[in-house]
């Protein structure tokens, strides 16, 4: 049994993938052991102003760090419940200290595994600048299709105005799924959601298509290469933790 390491920049997304983790687990069956999980919360509070500016370096090495605490916790790789950071952990730079499931590799299997050929993708502005779902998609055959640029803009404001403060509105939630309705209106037979808070804004139910919860799959794919049902990941990991420094040390004193 391997042990699951969560990377969370922020807290509901985190406390989401652990409960998916814990209904995978669960449905593993009474007879065989859970997963062992640890968490270290890396909180974007107090550091808007980095994530705003599309910090890279800065935001990507506090992620960086937060891969040599989950090592030292036991963790052998590791998901991250937030989409948003794959963008910065996707930049070129040192390898992290442990491997990590890659979202939109997770995504795009599911998409294939469903008969999905082409999927629309919601997320914030940094999730569709860069197309790693395309990046993911095409090489099996099927297209990811992004929101025009004046509507990346307003789900961004959604997102990082709104649902990660914890304020879900009805108008947000029907725009939401006026963007879902007009990407069904270019083909899309689903819509990758990737912000867990949209998750909870736009439920199966309310959606005229089919959703790719990309909270759901990371969870299962965790639970199955934790129990050795899929192979240890190999993106990202590598290096001594000495090479990794806290970027928020100097304001820390």
């Amino acid at each position: 049994m391997f042990h699951i390491g969560v990377l969370a920049p922020r807290l509901p997304a985190a406390a989401e993938v652990l409960r998916r983790i814990e209904e995978a687990g669960t449905a593993l069956g009474p007879d065989l052991q859970r997963p062992e999980v640890s968490l270290v919360w890396q909180p974007v509070e107090g550091r808007w102003d980095a994530w705003q500016r599309n910090d890279p370096d800065t935001v990507r090495t506090q992620l960086a760090l937060g891969c040599v605490r989950l090592r030292q916790s036991g963790a052998h790789f590791f998901v991250c419940p937030d989409d948003t950071a794959y963008a910065l952990l996707d930049d070129p730079g040192l390898d992290l200290a442990l491997p990590g499931i890659h979202v939109a590799g997770v995504v795009a299997a599911a998409a294939q595994r469903q008969g999905f050929a082409r999927v629309g993708v919601l997320g914030t502005r940094w999730t569709l600048d860069a197309g790693r779902y395309a990046d993911e998609l095409e090489p099996m055959g099927l297209s990811a299709v992004a929101l025009p640029l004046w509507d990346q803009t307003t789900l961004h404001s959604i997102v990082f105005d709104e649902l990660v403060r914890g304020r879900f509105s009805l108008e947000s939630r029907d725009t939401v799924l006026a963007l879902v309705e007009d990407l069904q209106g270019e083909g899309c037979e689903a819509v990758v959601v990737g912000c867990p808070e949209l998750a909870a804004l736009v439920s199966p139910a309310s959606s005229p298509l089919p959703l790719l919860d990309a909270t759901q799959l990371l969870a299962d794919a965790a639970v199955a290469v934790a129990t050795g049902a899929a192979p240890l990941p190999r993106w990202r990991g590598g290096p001594d933790e000495g090479t990794v420094t806290d970027p928020w040390a100097r304001s820390a004193g």
